[in-house]
């Protein structure tokens, strides 16, 4: 009885990895790295968004979108590769943004946002499909309140898993905005 349990249990733990990786291999980014582009647009770079005094820098944001999306497992190189898929990130800035937390007699409208983000993957395989669009808003209760440049790549990371992985494969719950 000792030896047919063993035997089950190596075949089970042989046949594992396959399972996993199968899984995996069907995440873009996951089992095979992908390049990854942050475009803010018309030559602008992160550094063109330098730190604001309420929603933060767009270096904040895009250190929080990596080492997140890193911490779930995703898989990138800087810059596009040729061969290898890519994932755009475009985030959508908006200036003349309320830096007041609530609005006041004389409100302050001297903040940038992001208010939007637009993820894109694209291929240059064609037996390898890329998945479709993702866009993300920052939206929070107000008109023109959004979530700290940090606390969205959060919600945006969050939301690019989900929407990769997250209902398909692990069920999870959509990640909230946390404003």
């Amino acid at each position: 009885m000792n030896r047919i349990a063993k035997a089950i249990t190596v075949v089970v733990v042989a046949s594992l990895p396959s399972v996993v990786s199968a899984q995996d291999s069907a995440i873009p980014c996951k089992a095979t790295m992908c390049s990854f582009v942050l475009d803010w647009g018309a030559g602008q770079t992160s550094a063109s968004y330098p730190p604001d005094k309420r929603y933060g820098s767009g270096d904040d944001f895009e250190a929080r979108l990596r080492s997140v999306l890193t911490a779930r497992g995703f898989r990138f190189r800087d810059g596009a590769v040729e061969g290898m898929m890519a994932m755009t990130v475009r985030p959508t800035m908006k200036s003349r943004v309320m830096c007041d937390a609530m609005a006041g007699l004389n409100p302050d409208k001297s903040c940038t946002a992001i208010v939007g983000l637009a993820v894109t993957f694209l291929t240059g395989d064609p037996a390898v499909k890329a998945p479709g669009a993702i866009r993300i808003n920052n939206r929070c209760a107000a008109g023109d309140v959004y979530m700290l440049n940090t606390v969205f790549a959060q919600y945006a990371a969050g939301m690019i898993w989900w929407q990769l992985e997250g209902q398909a494969v692990a069920k999870a719950e959509r990640p909230i905005s946390n404003c």
